[in-house]
C-alpha cells in the first residue's frame, strides 16, 4: 500500500475532528497538508495553491514522496499484522476505512502538495490517479486489501523512483 499516517497526539480536538474528516476533504478534491508543514502549527490550506503551480527535481520529488510513504508503516505495519489474524468481513472493513483509507488519502493530499518535477507532470498525474483509482476499489470491496490492490500504481511508481509506496505490489 502506499504509506503515509502521521500522528498527531498534541494536536488540538479540533484538529483531530478535521482530521476525521480528512477523507470526504480529499474526495472533494481539497488538498491537505503540505510535507513542509509540521506539528499543529500552519494552515493546511495555505499550500493548496501554491501545489498546483510549484514544480521541484525529480530527486527532491522522489525523496520527498518516499519519506511521506515512509512515515505510514509503523500504522499499516499494525493493521496487517491484524489482518493476517484473519478477521471477520466486518473487521477488516473497519480497519480498511480507519487505517488504510485515510493513510493512503493523506500521502495522495501530500504527494500532490509536493509539485511535479519539469517535465514529469503528465506521469506524476498518472500516478496519482492510479492510486486514486486502486483506493476507491479499496473502498468499494475492503476485501481487496489481501489482494495487490494497489499493483496498477506500483508498476509505474516503482520505476520512478517512489519504492516506499505501495512496497509490497
Amino acid at each position: 500500500m502506499i504509506r503515509a499516517f502521521p500522528s498527531e497526539p498534541t494536536c488540538p480536538p479540533e484538529r483531530a475532528t478535521r482530521h476525521s474528516r480528512r477523507g470526504a476533504t480529499v474526495i472533494a478534491g481539497m488538498l491537505m497538508v503540505g510535507l513542509g508543514i509540521a506539528g499543529c502549527g500552519g494552515a493546511a490550506g495555505a499550500t493548496n495553491g501554491a501545489a498546483a503551480t510549484t514544480t521541484v527535481t525529480r530527486a527532491v520529488f522522489v525523496a520527498k514522496a518516499n519519506a511521506i510513504c515512509g512515515k505510514a508503516d509503523p500504522a499499516l505495519s499494525a493493521a496487517a499484522a491484524r489482518l493476517a489474524t484473519h478477521p471477520p468481513a466486518a473487521q477488516v472493513a473497519a480497519l480498511v476505512k480507519t487505517t488504510y483509507v485515510p493513510s493512503v488519502e493523506a500521502q495522495i493530499s501530500e504527494i500532490r502538495a509536493l509539485g511535479t518535477p519539469s517535465g514529469d507532470q503528465a506521469t506524476v498525474t498518472g500516478m496519482l490517479g492510479l492510486v486514486e483509482a486502486d483506493l476507491n476499489r479499496l473502498k468499494s470491496n475492503p476485501a481487496l486489501v489481501a489482494t495487490d490492490v494497489f499493483g496498477d500504481f506500483a508498476r509505474v511508481a516503482h520505476p520512478y523512483g517512489l519504492t516506499a509506496c505501495a512496497p509490497l505490489s
